[in-house]
C-alpha cells in the first residue's frame, strides 16, 4: 500500500504482545501444554526470538514480571538499540520489595534511533474507579478492586530515514506520538469491569493527549489533542463481538448494554460518556 506521508505512524512498525507472566503459566490453566514448555527459562528465549524476528520500532508488552523487565527484557533489548519503561500493577505499592519483584505490569520499548521519550504517564484503573464511583457500590465492589493498569509514553520522532525508496520529509521530524500499553481485566465473569475499564482508559487517554498537546501546539487554533497521535496497544481480553470492541470501534456504547449486567452503573457511565463527547 502507498505510504501515507501525512501520518507519522505509517513510518514505523509496532508490536503488541502479552508474554504471559510466569506465575500465570500453570498446568491448571494450560493443561494441554507440557510443563517443560511452560517453564519461564524455556519460554523467555522463544519470546525474545519472536520479538527480535519482527524487529519493530515500538514494542508494547503486557504481563511482564517486574524482575524480568529489569533483569531480562531491558538489558537484552538495549543491546538491540531500544530503551524501555515499565510499571507494575497497582498492588505492587502495598507489597514488600521482594514480593514486588513478581508483580506483572506493562512495558513499552522504543528504538532510540527513531524516538526520544518526552514524558510517561501511568493509568491506574482502581484509582479511576474511585474517582468515577460517586458512592455507587457496584463501581466500588466490582471495578475498584481490579488493579489493572495502562502505561503511556509520549515519544517524539527523530529525523526520518528513507522508507520504501522515498526521501525523508522534514514534516515528520518532531512529531509527537502517545504510545499506550494496556492490560484489561481477564475474567469473562467480569465483562462489566472490562467495558468500564476500557471506557475509563479512553477518557483518560483523551485527557492526556489534550494536556500533552498543549505543550506542542504551533497552531493555537487547534485543540491540544490534534498535535499528538495516539497509538493504543492493549490486551483487551475481549472477543470481536464484545462491548469492549464495540466501544473502541464506535466511540460509544449503550448504557443498557447487556455486558453491564444490569448493575447500578448508569450514573457513572453517563458522566463518563458526557466527558467523552466534549
Amino acid at each position: 500500500a502507498p505510504l501515507d506521508r501525512s501520518n507519522p505512524t505509517a513510518l514505523f512498525t509496532v508490536m503488541c504482545y502479552n508474554v504471559l507472566c510466569d506465575r500465570y503459566a500453570t498446568r491448571g490453566l494450560y493443561g494441554y501444554c507440557p510443563q517443560w514448555a511452560l517453564n519461564w527459562e524455556y519460554r523467555k528465549k522463544g519470546i525474545l526470538d519472536e520479538v527480535r524476528h519482527y524487529s519493530a520500532d515500538i514494542i508494547a508488552l503486557q504481563e511482564v514480571e517486574t524482575d524480568q523487565f529489569y533483569k531480562f527484557f531491558l538489558p537484552e533489548l538495549k543491546r538491540d538499540g531500544y530503551e524501555g519503561i515499565f510499571s507494575p500493577k497497582s498492588r505492587a505499592k502495598t507489597m514488600s520489595e521482594n514480593d514486588r519483584k513478581h508483580v506483572d505490569g506493562c512495558a513499552i520499548f522504543y528504538r532510540t534511533s527513531k524516538f526520544t521519550l518526552i514524558k510517561e504517564q501511568l493509568v491506574e484503573f482502581n484509582q479511576l474507579a474511585i474517582e468515577h464511583a460517586n458512592g455507587h457500590e457496584d463501581m466500588l465492589n466490582r471495578v475498584m478492586p481490579k488493579d489493572n493498569i495502562a502505561l503511556s509514553a509520549l515519544l517524539q520522532t527523530k529525523e526520518a530515514a528513507w522508507e520504501n525508496g522515498l526521501p525523508p520529509d522534514h514534516k515528520e521530524v518532531g512529531q509527537h506520538i502517545l504510545v499506550c500499553s494496556a492490560h484489561i481485566h481477564w475474567d469473562p465473569e467480569y465483562c462489566d469491569v472490562k467495558l468500564i475499564q476500557t471506557m475509563m482508559l479512553m477518557e483518560r487517554l483523551r485527557e492526556i493527549t489534550e494536556t500533552f498537546g498543549h505543550d506542542f501546539r504551533p497552531d493555537r487554533h487547534k485543540k491540544g489533542s490534534d498535535n499528538v497521535h495516539l497509538l493504543l496497544c492493549a490486551d483487551f481480553n475481549s472477543l470481536p463481538q464484545s462491548g469492549v470492541i464495540e466501544y473502541i470501534s464506535n466511540g460509544r456504547v449503550s448504557t443498557s448494554h447487556p455486558e453491564f449486567k444490569h448493575l447500578q452503573y448508569k450514573d457513572c457511565l453517563l458522566k463518563m460518556l458526557s466527558h467523552t463527547k466534549r
